[in-house]
């Protein structure tokens, strides 16, 4: 057997596989009927974990019945957990209000582009990040007690905890900002406050933005030396993807296209790197589309666990066709509508070329 389909555990957390869909947005928050199918069917397609898109505190409770409907149909689930916050205003914002940030930047950085425009911001207090760390704790406990398996904090992409990675979004010269250690400080206060509160057993897992999208990012060396430290923090398995994305450039962000089998793995190298360097399990990202190239990452070491996403959309039975023997690539073709409808129209996230859900 295929060592893609073997057990794998995550802390006290036994997945019945390698396979893991990575989180997504799903626009689904007035349409819990939808969100029920949708992850039924991600159930019924024998993913060994399947995160959800990124929560904030008061949207846990929402996500007990999916959450159930997973674990009805012998399933895993770990529920991503962020606090919303940062400089830029979005297409997606629901206001313009003052936004806490990393720090204050000036309406030419870099990071503000076609997708994210300036906005009122101000740089977060001491008080206001300790309240943030809280949040954390308080939304991993209200997981547990809907019985998600696991959570995963979200610090990728343009989420506010890679801000804090970042040096185009970390200015500080206080203990948040400056060396790296310095900037994955709230990465750590927050496991050792999660894990004071819930103790050891309950798996928390990070998504992890280790290389920014930006000529003058966060680079490789420091991303992967923060991964080390926060690998040594408290967390049980790291998924590596990519920090700030520039969203009006696909080759700047998660995103890209995968025509060929030699433009998958984008973030292969991250991940083996990282997976040489720390004793955690990690999860590998990035246009993983072809059964050879996914059991090739795994048999040989570079990773422990796959993450995909676009392809679980499309198509959330890949893993059982895959496992009955009939291995021809995922059937996504990388054309990026489940996201832009989602973003642009506020559809809900769903493989616009099949429309499985509606």
């Amino acid at each position: 057997m295929s060592k893609l389909f073997e057990e794998f555990r995550i802390n006290n957390l036994i997945l019945k596989n390698r396979f893991v869909i990575s989180a997504a947005a799903d626009n689904l928050d007035n349409k819990s009927d939808l969100r029920i199918k949708r992850f039924y069917r991600l159930a019924k397609g024998n993913i060994g974990l399947i995160i959800s898109g990124a929560l904030t505190i008061g949207e846990i409770g929402n996500w007990g019945k999916v959450v159930k409907t997973v674990h009805d149909e012998g399933g895993k689930i770990a529920l991503q957990i962020m606090v919303r916050g940062g400089p830029g205003i979005t297409p997606w914002s629901k206001s313009d209000d003052d936004k806490i940030a990393v720090s204050v930047l000036p309406k030419n950085s870099i990071y503000f582009h076609s997708f994210i425009k300036y906005g009122k911001h101000h740089a977060a207090t001491d008080e206001e990040l300790n309240k943030i760390i809280d949040m954390y704790v308080k939304t991993t406990e209200k997981a547990k007690s809907i019985d998600a398996d696991a959570v995963q904090i979200h610090s990728a992409h343009q989420n506010f905890l890679c801000h804090f990675l970042s040096p185009i979004t970390n200015k500080r010269t206080d203990k948040w900002g400056g060396s790296i250690e310095n900037r994955c400080r709230i990465h750590r206060e927050i496991i050792k406050a999660i894990r004071r509160k819930i103790g050891g057993d309950f798996p928390i897992l990070i998504k992890l933005g280790v290389e920014d999208g930006f000529e003058k990012g966060l680079k490789f060396d420091e991303g992967k030396y923060a991964a080390e430290i926060i690998a040594n923090s408290g967390y049980d398995a790291l998924e590596i993807s990519q920090g700030l994305q520039k969203l009006d450039d696909w080759n700047r962000t998660p995103m890209r296209i995968v025509n060929k089998i030699e433009e998958e793995g984008y973030f292969r190298d991250w991940c083996k790197e990282i997976r040489k360097s720390i004793s955690k399990p990690t999860i590998m990202t990035g246009g993983l589309r072809s059964y050879e190239f996914v059991e090739k990452v795994v048999s040989e070491g570079e990773t422990d666990l796959v993450g995909m996403c676009r392809p679980f959309i499309r198509e959330p039975d890949l893993i059982n066709r895959w496992q009955k023997g009939d291995t021809n690539k995922a059937k996504c073709i990388s054309c990026n509508k489940c996201l832009i409808e989602l973003l642009i129209k506020g559809l809900p996230l769903d493989c616009y070329l099949e429309k499985r859900l509606g």
